[in-house]
């Protein structure tokens, strides 16, 4: 078993190894089937805890599956969220021209931005603290739900926030203005490394 696999391809190979079926598994770990082909496709992720569950089922070390990487991805997708639309255009293009291999999807809503993130993979998330409506913690909480391996970097104007932002294992905190060293430093220290990003 190469350690280069992604967490989805281990998934599938440990799954068909022990002659079971998406649904099998599924419904071993009481989830839907769907959930584990998003698993398999790199869509989703599973948790740590649904990990170790299906490495002792698999009778495998838990270690071989939480060191793999999670995707294999030629294009990193980010995610920004500023409910502000003019530091929203300004940040998506600095992100743009400092991370040229990534994917950057900018949203002013919180709402609109997990809905993306409940379809698609999101490596790293810069969220605004104080969105109109809603908390930029209180996001960052239910995309780590969706997937524990989401970097999460806030981009703010309030450095009041650092500690909370702290209790969250945040990858970075950022005061704005948004730069291009801002972002490549912050990318050099992720807490979860992401393939095809570099700066």
């Amino acid at each position: 078993m190469a350690m280069s696999n992604t967490i989805g391809e281990l998934i599938t190979e440990l799954r068909s190894r022990n002659r079971m079926s998406q649904k099998d598994l599924a419904d071993f770990l009481y989830v839907n089937q769907g959930t584990v082909s998003r698993w398999e496709r790199g869509i989703r992720f599973p948790d740590t805890e649904l990990i170790i569950k299906m490495a002792e089922q698999f009778g495998v070390d838990p270690a071989v599956m939480l060191k793999a990487p999670f995707n294999r991805a030629d294009t990193p997708e980010i995610l920004l969220v500023e409910d502000e639309l003019v530091m929203l255009d300004d940040c998506y293009r600095t992100l743009s021209e400092a991370l040229p291999a990534a994917s950057v999807h900018p949203f002013r809503w919180a709402s609109d931005a997990l809905q993306f993130a409940k379809s698609c993979r999101v490596d790293v998330a810069f969220l605004d603290i104080e969105l109109q409506g809603s908390s930029g913690l209180d996001l960052a909480k239910e995309l780590t739900s969706l997937n524990p391996f989401v970097n999460i970097i806030f981009l703010t104007g309030h450095p009041e926030y650092a500690g909370e932002a702290l209790d969250l294992f945040c990858s970075g905190y950022i005061l704005k203005p948004l730069n291009k060293n801002k972002i490549r430093n912050q990318i050099s220290h992720l807490r979860h490394s992401v393939s095809g990003l570099s700066v």
